[in-house]
């Protein structure tokens, strides 16, 4: 019995350490995503045509510029860009920034999210198709779960994460098959696990998307 306890124990241990790895690295794919480092790169075309001596602040929830306008021989602020945590756009509101400081916060801000892309999002694909090909096909389904995270997050801009629940099931999947007990078959199993994956994401980006509508004025 105290045998049977302890691997319950481990098996909580284990799902919850699996939990914390995989909801970073989910995040890294998120924020590391080719629409993140797109939003970068237009927002860096954005500014090279800001006149020079503007100034930029943080208000609510994005940068704003502030430029002379000749036409009326005053200074006017107008919204610049619009981002979100985590990000090294953001800075104390009420202090000023000249474009050439904010210039070398896009820059930053490029190099983090590339960084996360060439880090985490290429090895795991490259893992992935290596193992599918050269190990066993069963690895296919991680693959096409990764395929449908980059899709979705491309189409719908959220940041998808695993609860801790469906982790701990995988987990207790594993230790049902080390003791012996029933369970059904990794071939069954895997692709039902990829299919509530991916209904998952389809679901959050639905809700996401009807929730944004609702915010528009009318």
């Amino acid at each position: 019995m105290w045998d049977l306890i302890k691997e319950w124990l481990s098996v909580a241990l284990i799902a919850g350490a699996g939990w914390v790895a995989v909801t970073l690295v989910m995040l890294a794919m998120g924020y590391g995503h080719l629409r993140q480092i797109r939003a970068v790169l237009r927002m860096r075309r954005s500014l090279a045509v800001v006149p020079a001596g503007s100034v930029f602040h943080w208000d609510e929830g994005g940068v704003v510029a502030t430029l002379y306008d000749a036409g009326t021989d005053e200074d006017v602020s107008m919204p610049f860009a619009r981002v979100t945590w985590p990000t090294l756009m953001r800075w104390k509101p009420g202090r000023a920034k000249s474009k050439a400081r904010v210039r070398r916060r896009i820059a930053a801000e490029l190099a983090w999210r590339t960084a996360l892309l060439l880090l985490v999002t290429v090895p795991l694909f490259t893992a992935c198709v290596w193992l599918t090909l050269t190990s066993d096909l069963l690895w296919g389904y991680a693959l096409l779960v990764l395929v449908g995270h980059q899709t979705l997050t491309a189409v719908s801009g959220q940041i998808f994460f695993y609860k801790f629940w469906p982790l701990s099931v995988v987990t207790t999947y594993f230790f049902l098959h080390r003791v012996d007990w029933w369970h059904p078959s990794l071939q069954v199993a895997a692709p039902l696990f990829c299919a509530f994956t991916l209904l998952s994401m389809v679901g959050v980006s639905l809700v996401s998307r009807w929730e944004r509508r609702e915010r528009l004025p009318a």
